[in-house]
C-alpha cells in the first residue's frame, strides 16, 4: 500500500505489548499500526493538545510525503 500524505504523525502504540505492532502512524488523521518504520525524509518533534483525552500527545512529524506498507507491517517514509 502507498498513500500520499500531507502530515504524517508518528506515535508509540502503548496498547502494544512491545513485540508486535508498537507503532501507530496517522496519515492525514487515519490511523494504520505497524512493526517497523523507516523515515527517508526530514522529520522533527512536535506536540498536540487532545481536548477529549486532556491531555498531551508527542510525536514524530513528516511533512508532504509518500508512505508505503508492506504486507509484514513494515513501513517506509519518503
Amino acid at each position: 500500500m502507498i498513500v500520499c500524505c500531507v502530515k504524517v504523525l508518528i506515535r508509540y502504540n502503548t496498547e502494544s505489548d512491545g513485540r508486535t505492532l508498537p507503532w501507530r502512524l496517522l496519515l492525514d488523521g487515519k490511523e494504520y499500526l505497524v512493526n517497523e518504520i523507516k523515515i527517508e525524509k526530514a522529520s522533527y518533534t512536535s506536540t498536540d493538545w487532545l481536548e477529549d483525552k486532556q491531555c498531551f500527545k508527542h510525536h514524530i512529524t513528516v511533512n508532504d510525503c509518500e508512505v508505503s506498507i508492506d504486507d509484514k507491517l513494515h513501513a517506509v517514509i519518503k
